[in-house]
């Protein structure tokens, strides 16, 4: 992925309406109803302050190389009320910096531009037991498509300017795989192409 900044911004800030709907999903996917939330890499941010926004119950750490990613998330979450509950770090995604167990979910949006068997295998890691990870691309099952129609586009022109990578299910397959994670993971392509980590 070409690491873009004033690209991925803008994609971020483009995806505001999104952000919502994913939190949605990651909640009634995951079945989890407090705990800690890492959102993790260049689209980080969205989801961490749109779940901390619907429930007092969680915190988050928004983990990632740059320090504009971070900032915004500060400003989403001041913007949203909860910016005591967000914590950032300034750190390579890989290998996570924290301690094995420590997440009761984990959040990994536009995962396929840099997507690899080490972190999967460090996000299996830092779930505890029945903790639930997401990771793909996408808008997610509960987006509606009035909110998709007007970013739709301009979204995806973003995207392939930023390199996107095409991403098969037989790809994440072959990911899993090489993760040594096949038996607790599974692929979804419900509202794109997700793969959900059992913890």
């Amino acid at each position: 992925m070409t690491r873009d900044e004033d690209l991925i911004e803008q994609i971020n800030t483009l995806w505001l309406p999104v952000y919502p709907f994913m939190a949605g999903h990651l909640l009634a996917a995951s079945g989890v109803r407090s705990g800690k939330l890492l959102d993790l890499g260049p689209f980080a941010g969205g989801i961490a302050v749109s779940l901390l926004a619907k429930s007092s119950g969680f915190r988050a750490k928004v983990i990632d190389p740059s320090a504009r990613v971070l900032c915004s998330a500060l400003e989403w979450a001041r913007e949203q009320g909860c910016s005591s509950r967000l914590a950032v770090q300034l750190s390579p995604v890989e290998p996570i910096p924290e301690p094995d167990g420590s997440f009761d979910l984990v959040a990994v949006r536009g995962a396929f531009f840099f997507l690899t068997p080490l972190l999967l295998r460090e996000v299996k890691r830092v779930l505890r037991p029945g903790g639930f990870g997401w990771l793909g691309g996408g808008y997610g099952p509960l987006t509606p498509k009035e909110v998709i129609a007007p970013l739709a586009d301009r979204s995806r022109r973003l995207n392939e300017e930023l390199g996107k990578r095409r991403i098969t299910a037989a790809k994440c397959q072959e990911l899993l795989a090489g993760a040594g994670l096949a038996s607790c993971a599974k692929i979804s392509t419900a509202g794109g192409l997700w793969i959900e980590v059992m913890g």
